[in-house]
This record gives C-alpha cells, sequence and structure tokens, in this order.
C-alpha cells in the first residue's frame, strides 16, 4: 500500500488529460457495475438530481474564489457539480469548478455529459426526471430541458416572480402543504414555457413570523400541488448525502492547492460512494445496514475488525466477524445470503 507522501506526490503531479484518464477509468467501473444501466424506462421514470455544492478552499488554491458557501460569507473556494441518482444512491457525474460558478450556466453542458455517460435517447429523455433546485431553474434552462424532452419538477429562479405568482392565487385558493405551516397555491397568471406545465407557489412563516415565499414548475401537470411539492421535498435526501460525503469521505476537508489535483479527489470521492452503494446492494440488501449512509457506514460498519482468510485446496473465502459489534450480524447475514454466488463462508466469534 502507497504511503501518504506517495499519495500526495501522485495527486499534485495530475494534469488535465489524467483527470480525463481517471474519469475514463470511474465510468469505466460504472458502466460495469451501476444497477442504473439497468433501469426499466417503460416501466418507470429515471430520477436525477443535479447539484452544486460549495467546497472552501483557501485564497491561493487554483480556482479558488469569492463565490456562494452557505453558511458562510466572503469565503474563497471552488464549486462540486453532482449529479446522482437517488433511487440506487449513485453519483453518475462530479465535475469541480471555480468558486465564481453558478448553477445556471453548467446546467446543459453537465446533461450533455449524462447524456453520453448513460446514452440517454430521445425515448429515454422523456422518462427521465429532472429534480433541480433554483440555481438552475431559469427560463432559459426550463425550456431548454423542454426541448430536450426531459420531465422536471423544478424551483423557479428569481424572487420577484414569485412574490407576483403569490399575488395573482385566487382569494381562498391555499391549501395546506406537505410540511408544517407550508401553504401552496396554484397562481391564475403563471409564466408560459415552452409546453404546459403547472407553477405552484409556496409560502411560509420562519419562527419570528416573517414569511417566505417561492414557487415551483413542473412538466407534471397532471399532479396536484401537494404532490408536486412533496416530489421536490425529496431534494433533501441528496443534500443528506452531500454532508455525509463531505464528512464520511472528506471530500471537502481534502483540500488541494492544485485545481487538477482537486478534482482528482473529487473523481475518486465519487468512485469511493459509488464502492459504497454496489457494497450495499450486493451484501447489505434486506438488513438493517442498508439503510446507512456513506458517513456511518464508513465509521461504523468498515471500521468493523474482522479476519478473512481463503482455503488452500478450496479456495473458499472465510469471514470472521466479532459477535458483539452492532452490525455484525447485518454483514453476516448480508454475506451469508450471497454465499452461493461468490463461495463465501460467514464464522461468528470473539476477536
Amino acid at each position: 500500500m502507497a504511503d501518504q507522501s506517495t499519495i500526495q506526490r501522485t495527486l499534485n503531479a495530475f494534469t488535465q488529460e489524467n483527470v480525463a484518464q481517471l474519469r475514463e477509468a470511474v465510468e469505466a467501473i460504472g458502466r460495469r457495475h451501476s444497477a442504473v444501466f439497468s433501469h426499466p424506462f417503460e416501466k418507470e421514470m429515471l430520477l436525477l438530481e443535479v447539484d452544486l455544492t460549495g467546497l472552501r478552499a483557501s485564497k491561493r488554491a487554483e480556482g479558488s474564489t469569492k463565490g456562494y458557501f452557505s453558511g458562510s460569507r466572503n469565503r474563497t473556494g471552488r464549486q462540486l457539480l453532482r449529479v446522482s441518482a437517488p433511487l440506487y444512491g449513485e453519483v453518475l457525474f462530479e465535475k469541480l469548478y471555480p468558486g465564481n460558478t453558478t448553477s445556471c450556466e453548467v446546467l446543459k453542458q453537465t446533461l450533455g455529459e449524462v447524456e453520453r455517460f448513460l446514452g440517454l435517447d430521445r425515448h429515454k429523455r422523456r422518462r427521465t426526471l429532472l429534480r433541480i433546485d433554483g440555481g438552475f431553474g431559469t427560463d432559459e434552462n426550463l425550456n431548454w430541458l423542454i426541448w430536450r424532452g426531459y420531465e422536471f419538477v423544478a424551483k423557479g429562479y428569481g424572487g420577484r416572480r414569485a412574490s407576483m405568482l403569490a399575488r395573482s392565487v385566487p382569494e381562498g385558493g391555499w391549501q395546506e402543504g406537505p410540511t408544517q405551516s407550508q401553504q401552496l397555491g396554484v397562481p391564475a397568471k403563471a409564466h408560459r414555457y415552452a409546453r404546459k406545465t403547472k407553477s405552484v407557489v409556496r409560502r411560509w412563516f420562519d419562527q419570528k413570523g416573517k414569511m417566505h415565499q417561492d414557487y415551483l414548475v413542473s412538466t407534471l401537470s397532471e399532479l396536484a400541488p401537494p404532490r408536486i411539492a412533496k416530489l421536490y421535498d425529496g431534494r433533501a435526501g441528496m443534500e443528506a448525502d452531500i454532508k455525509g460525503d463531505k464528512r464520511g469521505l472528506g471530500i471537502e476537508k481534502r483540500r488541494k492547492k492544485s485545481f487538477h489535483a482537486q478534482e482528482a479527489l473529487a473523481l475518486l470521492a465519487q468512485l469511493s460512494h459509488n464502492l459504497l452503494a454496489y457494497f450495499k446492494r450486493w451484501f447489505l440488501e434486506g438488513t438493517g445496514a442498508q439503510k446507512l449512509g456513506v458517513e456511518r457506514l464508513v465509521r461504523d460498519v468498515l471500521a468493523m475488525a474482522g479476519e478473512v482468510r481463503v482455503g488452500r485446496i478450496s479456495g473458499k473465502v472465510r469471514l470472521k466477524l466479532p459477535h458483539l459489534h452492532p452490525w455484525a450480524k447485518a454483514v453476516a447475514v448480508g454475506v451469508e445470503a450471497h454465499r452461493s454466488r461468490h463461495g463465501w463462508r460467514t464464522i461468528w466469534r470473539k476477536i
């Protein structure tokens, strides 16, 4: 195993060409093992989420500029673009950008990369549902998504239009939303896009009694407002995944001065995230550990002491686990369930 200094020197030597080669390798592994490539488009839509999250960094780092970093003012860093498939817990695409990059300017290029990777033709795009936040939800981007054939539920861009739409909601037209103190309304005069859509205004009050409002836009116009709002609220899962990766995989803690080195780290973190998703699907499916996120998998399950032995004659793998560990049973049950496929035996004992 390479020591830390060797790994750091290797990362620091990365060039743009090396990053492209690493991306090809990560994508090749994904094509072989990802469950997304077996998605039944005829039966259900493929749900994809796009997000741009800030990674704080020193102002002396390459590509580190002032920009939007949640909870921090006047901070510098870079932006990490991520596309994920929440039904499968996998990250499909990641790319690093300078800190002053905004969401609205990278959506088209990003989806072009996703279409290339997944082979999304016109038919598959019509069976793909995108869930995006307000940074991506400009009129230009939403009309472009319509032109490409995607379905989407998105938060609209800009607060002025939200206020205007809220004023056009008929008297008595507000109804309870899926979350506490939230109200939903369908505006009488909604903005017109390139195809039929439904706009839903949301308003709520904070603890100080101040009212906030925004609006959602969806091509799924047959859905009722509470259903659209609940569908969009599912984005909270992606935000939790990103926080889990930051803590569990250290994608923000491990900071490199070189832009290419940092992007290589992001790609390695993407690979690690997906390997954990495959691990859960292969060995933890149907167990209590299947629901664990990246942070707890790394901290609790993968840190478990264990012993692996390979039979000299049979070649079978024996895995010994500490039976007092809280997740040992889940791992043992999961491995045992796949024994016929891998020829593994699980033995319980104190270690």
